[in-house]
């Protein structure tokens, strides 16, 4: 009697996730863009940017899905959200909190493998959208990344109350200083489809497009994504 009570209690508070929809888990650092102590627009072996980035490779290629990552934040879209979920427990669980907790430890385990800092723990959200929102989520994914960027930057170089100014007039301001260059590529995010780095502007205009870094660079099947890029 007791467990299916608590049961029932648990159904009436815990959200399900789509098993059908594409299902979104999105991770922010805990703290992370007030630490004065290091700079997470900068990668080298063993940076919070380096570490984030073997993370979107390693996941996106596990699971064949996509990634946005930028600043401190990092999202997974799964168009085949079972293959996550059937993964992380035995009984087909799409308990929100079933999935956030398991995948977020997979995720904090990885991460903190390659940062040379002090372990980072993370935020973590997931919910379901539908297969034709995924570039809309995508697009607003990566103006908050142009948003975090220009402003973290801007305060890393005392611009007082950065987090007032118009995006526009940032990225003016950003640009006035010569190593903002180097920025300039992950400004708005940086995308991965089953560990591959694919250009954000393309995808965004309905192409996937691959970008070769890495003599290890794994084939995709670009039908996959048909009804997401309308092709």
């Amino acid at each position: 009697m007791w467990n299916n009570y608590f049961l029932q209690i648990r159904k009436k508070y815990s959200m399900r996730v789509s098993s059908k929809e594409p299902l979104i888990i999105n991770f922010d650092g805990k703290d992370v863009t007030k630490n004065k102590d290091f700079n997470i627009l900068e990668e080298y072996k063993g940076s919070f940017r380096y570490a984030i980035c073997l993370a979107a490779k390693y996941f996106s290629n596990k699971y064949k899905c996509l990634c946005i990552y930028g600043g401190d934040e990092i999202s997974f879209i799964f168009e085949n959200p079972m293959d996550l979920i059937n993964d992380i427990n035995s009984d087909n669980n799409t308990f929100s909190t079933e999935i956030i907790s398991v995948f977020s430890q997979y995720f904090f385990d990885y991460f903190n493998r390659f940062y040379d800092g002090k372990k980072i723990f993370f935020h973590g959200k997931c919910f379901s959208i539908h297969k034709d929102k995924i570039k809309s989520f995508i697009k607003y994914k990566s103006k908050l990344i142009e948003v975090l960027t220009t402003t973290y930057f801007l305060k890393k170089n005392n611009v007082h109350k950065a987090g007032n100014i118009k995006l526009n007039e940032k990225i003016d301001m950003c640009l006035e200083y010569p190593e903002y260059k180097k920025f300039i590529d992950i400004q708005k995010g940086v995308m991965y489809y089953s560990g591959n780095q694919i250009d954000l502007e393309s995808f965004l205009n309905d192409k996937i497009s691959v970008i070769n870094d890495k003599e290890d660079v794994i084939e995709f099947d670009e039908s996959m994504f048909s009804d997401i890029l309308g092709t």
